[in-house]
């Protein structure tokens, strides 16, 4: 998810009950400290390899000020104030070095976020795509040097540990090697458990398996 005190940036103020943008520039730390709401942009990128169906994460890298070392949502950002661009393939390279085509993303819509505790409000109207991607996992290049590797999770594992805390296996590339390692809930950015985001996974995962399953997808975040 989108780091929350890093790095000065404007942000685009956007209206919380009409949901569309009004223009107005903000410094990002500012609005997550008054819950000024923003547009955030994510993408999962979802793989089938010798019939293992799995949905990437990245690894947040050790010197995030929020949620450090946590496997998070394979692609999330900001997009500066102004910026006219695709937002997604922008943040897409920058994290894990790729440039997917616009044509093989699937817009899943908006969902409108909020979360809230002593150290900020945050305020979202995230943008959510999917795509499918089997390349090799150690192709991935982490360019901003704010994602520390990349981890394959098997469909039904994250299925099922959103449910309850169970330990699952995984395997990844951490920028110099292939990795493999056994994780719980605590690995994960917390936020992915919460109620708040319990409909936005639900539409992941149900996307995921339309993908998998007939090629093509229905499934969208609840209108706003």
């Amino acid at each position: 998810m989108p780091d929350i005190t890093e790095h000065r940036e404007l942000l685009e103020v956007w209206d919380w009950e009409s949901g569309f943008p009004t223009g107005a520039p903000i410094d990002r730390e500012l609005a997550h400290r008054e819950g000024t709401p923003h547009e955030s942009v994510h993408l999962w990128i979802l793989r089938e390899v010798n019939g293992n169906r799995e949905i990437l994460f990245q690894h947040r890298a050790g010197h995030k000020v929020i949620y450090p070392d946590r496997l998070d949502i394979t692609v999330a950002g900001h997009a500066p104030y102004g910026f006219c661009g695709n937002k997604i393939l922008k943040e897409a390279d920058e994290e894990i070095g790729i440039k997917p085509y616009e044509s093989a993303l699937i817009d899943l819509g908006w969902y409108r976020y909020e979360e809230i505790n002593e150290r900020f409000r945050q305020r979202e109207f995230q943008h959510v795509f999917i795509t499918e991607d089997a390349q090799d996992l150690d192709r991935y290049r982490f360019k901003d040097k704010e994602v520390a590797g990349i981890y394959a999770v098997s469909i039904n594992d994250l299925k099922n540990i959103l449910i309850r805390d169970i330990v699952i296996d995984v395997h990844g590339f951490n920028g110099r090697e292939r990795v493999r390692k056994t994780i719980t809930r605590r690995d994960f950015h917390p936020q992915l458990f919460d109620r708040s985001m319990e409909t936005y996974m639900h539409v992941i995962l149900q996307a995921a398996d339309e993908l998998f399953g007939k090629g093509t997808v229905t499934s969208k975040m609840p209108d706003l």
